[in-house]
């Protein structure tokens, strides 16, 4: 057995550490927790059992001495989670990964991989909300800006037309607003905008929540000044209020 370890810590000597592969891992395990769990964490990864890595890994969240030990900590928690196929988890991963470090390229092409399989999960469930988020995550870092707001606008016209709460008008309202921030000369996507602003603003008023109301009248004007409709809603909450 001894003779097995040593093959494969001379073939593979980081992996085979790693993974805890050698007659004295128990030991190291015992005499210290954290490359215990390290150790689990990479053996489970080479048996394909990725959800447990990410468990193990887990485990061992903020006790990185540094910022980039942080930064490989999380980098290999969001490539866990794509493995395990946990893909909004390794989206959020990746995007917080980015934030701290806009020029990895390693970091873009993770997210750029994890936001297309999430998108095309998502949307082929009808989950248009959550896919119209992985699209644009996908958008804001492929060369393939064009697919994105196609598929993110196709999203949102499908949670508009599912839209018959004041939640899921919410829901539609972030839709739009995803397409406009990938594509700012949508007239769909101002549309659309207005449109559920202009829904939400009558909802709230009906249930007489006048500041909700107030607001989404308000944000009507931003996206088209002098509107009547939102002129006159104002009117009434003026009226009301006096």
């Amino acid at each position: 057995m001894i003779r097995d370890e040593l093959v494969s810590i001379a073939g593979k000597p980081l992996r085979a550490i790693r993974s805890g592969r050698f007659w004295l891992s128990p030991v190291v395990a015992k005499l210290s927790p954290r490359h215990g769990a390290i150790m689990a964490s990479y053996r489970m990864e080479e048996e394909g059992r990725f959800d447990e890595a990410l468990a193990a890994w887990s485990t061992l969240n903020g006790t990185q001495s540094s910022r980039a030990s942080a930064f490989k900590h999380k980098l290999r928690s969001a490539k866990l989670a794509f493995k395990a196929g946990r893909l909004a988890e390794a989206v959020k991963e990746y995007g917080v990964l980015r934030a701290l470090n806009p020029g990895d390229a390693s970091v873009a092409r993770g997210l750029e991989s994890a936001a297309l399989r999430a998108a095309r999960a998502a949307q082929s469930q009808g989950r248009w909300l959550e896919a119209a988020r992985m699209w644009s995550a996908f958008g804001q870092v492929t060369a393939k800006a064009h697919k994105a707001v196609r598929n993110l606008a196709d999203c949102a016209r499908y949670a508009a037309q599912s839209a018959d709460t004041p939640q899921k008008m919410r829901d539609a309202l972030e839709a739009w607003n995803l397409l406009k921030g990938l594509d700012p000369e949508s007239r769909e996507a101002r549309q659309g905008s207005e449109w559920c602003h202009l829904s939400l603003a009558r909802a709230a008023e009906k249930a007489q929540d006048w500041t909700d109301a107030r607001k989404h009248w308000n944000a009507m004007l931003k996206l088209a000044p002098g509107d009547q409709r939102a002129l006159e809603g104002l009117r009434r909450l003026d009226a009301g209020n006096t």
